[in-house]
């Protein structure tokens, strides 16, 4: 960004410093012409040498090309060398979704031992930086914890399966990348139904849509769900909204919503918020909470201060505090 903001500014300066020293070069000429001190012939040189130097400000684009080519280089090299990521081959035992982290620490987030019953609504708040969607992350294995395990109804996730890891949790991000051909594809791009789900896959996308509010939306699109991803103009609220559906959907056991609403407005997300909290799957949400609403909604608060838990604990309890009701001060209620 600092590099595009340095190109934008040098673009407008030489519109302006080119023909300045163009209009300066020929005034200054025309008056040493005027009094004998310059020949016309030496002043169409000092114009011609003033047009040159101005047309090596073209070197700059190439320059500041070259620039961004290296950077993007960089950046491509930083993706490769990253390690990929090893799964396991365990599958989850029937369970409720227990959420259990075992003095788990990473990156300056200190977790130690932490549980989210199964079926239940965990909020998680807290300022920004911290380590809310790092938390978030832990909890899907978007994130591996330098210190300590955390496991899905006893299984570390560590240790399962990738199939089987992304059928249990569903994720949803404050910007979704949405993958697939159509709208349809976006929320659930598994072709196949999965077993555990007595409905269709059509039906599960729907009811899905519904649950994020985007059904709605949807079913204006010209082909609805068989819509192309390419042909589906959306806002940055609609594409959360599809991103949430996606979570819906895929989740089996746990979804996790990382500022998946921040793009909402108020009525939308207090739609979802009720959703999320009288899931019929009876799925374990962990949610990160901007607004004093969402957490009264939760049945416990994981409240997080400089990277480690501060309290843990209903949120009619945690109000009480006033650090605790100075994190939420300039949100919505």
């Amino acid at each position: 960004m600092g590099l595009w903001r340095a190109n934008a500014s040098a673009a407008v300066r030489s519109g302006l410093v080119v023909p300045l020293l163009e209009i300066a070069v020929l005034a200054a000429g025309g008056f040493m012409l005027a009094a004998g001190d310059l020949t016309v012939g030496e002043l169409y040189s000092a114009a011609r040498y003033a047009v040159l130097g101005a047309s090596l400000s073209t070197a700059l684009g190439h320059i500041g090309g070259l620039a961004r080519a290296r950077a993007a280089a960089g950046r491509v090299a930083e993706v490769f060398d990253l390690p990929p990521v090893r799964y396991g081959s365990r599958t989850l035992p029937p369970g409720p979704g227990t959420l259990r982290f075992r003095d788990v620490a990473v990156n300056g987030l200190t977790v130690g031992d932490l549980t989210l019953p199964g079926g239940s609504v965990t909020a998680v708040v807290g300022r920004s930086g911290s380590g809310k969607s790092l938390l978030a992350a832990l909890a899907g294995r978007l994130a591996e914890p330098e210190r300590g395990t955390v496991l899905l109804d006893g299984v570390p996730l560590g240790e399962l399966a990738e199939a089987e890891l992304r059928r249990a949790i569903g994720y949803a991000f404050e910007r979704p990348a949405l993958v697939g051909e159509t709208i349809g594809d976006a929320i659930a791009p598994e072709p196949e139904p999965v077993p555990e789900f007595a409905e269709p896959p059509g039906r599960r996308v729907v009811e899905a849509a519904r649950a994020a509010c985007a059904d709605v939306f949807v079913r204006r699109l010209p082909l609805g769900y068989a819509t192309p991803l390419r042909d589906a103009p959306m806002s940055g609220g609609e594409r959360q909204r599809i991103g949430l559906a996606r979570a819906f959907a895929q989740g089996e056991r746990l979804l996790v919503l990382d500022d998946a609403t921040s793009s909402l407005d108020t009525v939308t997300e207090r739609q979802v918020g009720r959703a999320l909290t009288s899931d019929p799957l009876g799925r374990t949400r962990l949610v990160a909470a901007h607004r004093p609403a969402t957490a009264a909604r939760a049945d416990q608060v994981v409240w997080l201060d400089g990277g480690t838990v501060r309290a843990c604990g209903p949120h009619h309890v945690l109000w009480r505090d006033p650090a605790y009701r100075a994190v939420f001060q300039g949100a919505e209620p």
